[in-house]
């Protein structure tokens, strides 16, 4: 399993490998490849305690001078932190074939061994179709509407065939042909990049907040293709990776979240070395929680009007 992270987010990464250990006892065991932007070794000492003794271990890839390590052109506008899953392939060892990737803010609430073991055929990555995602998104990438669009938060990478394709060179002559601006940065790239050779998997491997949040029949309207709604409910009924996205719902690590399943976070959290951590404030304006309270608490016509205003408004002022 693959992670980024600077020394900010390093509580969560615990939670990640806590999560991990404690769901799939499956794996005799486990490698956690940690890409690190500048993570004192306190810290790293510290992550190491939340693995089990005999289970695993983890391998410390120090990203900060990815530029110039890299026997690949990358652009002076990439942010490493955030395009480190990119460079996957270069990192690891060459004789690994696969990798799970995952966002620092999952948990891991049940066994990803059939993930994992997935066949790829001739597809470069697997991954859950994002929620949210209109046309407009899809064709600055140059997708068209039914073009598949997956979330990069939880990503399993064919490294044999990014190798072998030059996967990582491409995504970086993407950026580079945009200048540098990509919507969805990495995301849109992979998406772009990786066009027709996307495996789609079961939603159950990446459900993010929009999946509680907003009713099937939306999802359904907004994202082309989608999923069928007895595969959403599997997948929100007994989740095996919770992604806990920026939404309407807050996360659970801040104060007054409503995820419906913050508990299951926290309850992971207090598993770790963190697990004193206070709740974070929410930090959100006042139009963004007001646009959150309308969306959850009155019908959608409404708060489609209440939108609209805040829009109208802020164009004016």
């Amino acid at each position: 399993m693959a992670l980024a992270s600077d020394r900010n987010y390093a509580e969560f990464v615990a939670v990640v490998i806590v999560s991990l250990f404690d769901t799939n006892t499956w794996q005799d065991f486990t490698t956690i490849h940690l890409l690190s932007n500048d993570i004192d070794d306190a810290t790293l000492e510290k992550l190491r305690r939340h693995i089990p003794d005999g289970r695993g271990k983890m391998i410390v890839y120090d990203i900060r001078s990815l530029k110039e390590d890299l026997g690949v052109v990358v652009p002076s506008t990439i942010a490493i932190t955030a395009y480190a899953r990119l460079f996957l392939p270069y990192l690891l060892n060459q004789e690994i074939d696969r990798v799970l990737y995952l966002d620092c803010d999952v948990v891991v609430s049940g066994s990803v061994h059939d993930f994992y073991k997935i066949s790829f055929r001739d597809q470069w990555v697997a991954g859950v179709r994002d929620t949210l995602i209109s046309t407009e998104i899809k064709t600055s990438v140059g997708l068209t509407e039914k073009d598949e669009y997956i979330n990069s938060g939880v990503l399993m990478l064919n490294l044999l065939a990014w190798r072998d394709n030059k996967v990582t060179q491409r995504c970086l002559d993407f950026l580079v042909s945009h200048e540098g601006k990509v919507v969805h940065h990495d995301q849109g790239i992979i998406n772009a990049v990786c066009n027709n050779r996307k495996l789609v998997v079961h939603p159950k491997y990446n459900v993010s907040t929009s999946y509680f949040s907003h009713p099937y029949s939306l999802l359904r309207k907004l994202n082309v293709p989608f999923y069928s709604q007895l595969e959403v409910h599997e997948a929100t009924s007994l989740p095996v990776i919770i992604h806990f996205t920026e939404g309407f719902y807050n996360r659970p690590w801040i104060v007054n979240s409503l995820h419906p399943l913050r508990e299951e976070f926290r309850r992971y959290q207090s598993m770790t070395l963190w697990a004193n951590s206070p709740l974070q404030p929410d930090k959100r304006t006042f139009a963004a929680r007001l646009v959150a309270w309308s969306f959850i608490y009155l019908p959608y016509w409404l708060y489609r009007l209440i939108v609209n205003m805040l829009s109208f408004f802020s164009r004016i002022i």
